[in-house]
């Protein structure tokens, strides 16, 4: 019966400790998140379609130039990537590098690699899941910060937000 229990909890032991990714998600400073697409148009001009298309958002800098920032629009701690995968998937990540941890160190589009890369540190990350691949970001088990991307409103308009 002793045998039994002690397998038992050691089977829970391990089931717990691989249920995890173990991953650190959540190194960059929290920040406000909200980029609208009011309309289909507006994704069109802005927004991104097909493989491996990139946009960044910088809101203090006016990237993209003439997007129609709001009142309530936000670009998070570093600026915002939108990009899609092979799929033509889009997903947002945070542009700050979560190994260097600095607004103005931002990570860029690898196309050689089809991987986002941070210029200083050299780490890269997938484009699907901001997972770390390699360098520091995958020692430590970094991720990039990612956010959400959803329809908004009724035009075929999109958000991203926290």
């Amino acid at each position: 019966m002793k045998r039994t229990g002690n397998i038992l909890i050691l089977l829970l032991i391990t089931i717990i400790a691989t249920s995890c990714d173990g991953g650190d998600r959540d190194r960059i400073p929290a920040a406000a998140v909200r980029v609208e697409f009011a309309n289909q148009a507006m994704w069109d001009q802005y927004g991104v379609s097909g493989s491996f298309i990139h946009r960044q958002f910088i809101l203090n800098q006016k990237i993209p130039a003439g997007f129609p920032y709001t009142l309530s629009s936000a670009t998070g701690y570093g600026g915002l990537m939108l990009i899609t995968n092979e799929h033509g998937v889009p997903y947002v990540y945070d542009l700050c590098c979560p190994v260097e941890i600095n607004s103005n160190i931002r990570i860029k589009f690898d196309e050689n690699n089809l991987c986002l890369r941070c210029p200083k540190c050299g780490s890269t990350y997938d484009i699907t899941t901001g997972g770390p691949m390699t360098g520091t970001a995958k020692d430590g088990r970094y991720f990039l910060q990612s956010y959400n991307i959803a329809p908004y409103g009724s035009a075929g308009g999109q958000l991203i937000y926290r």
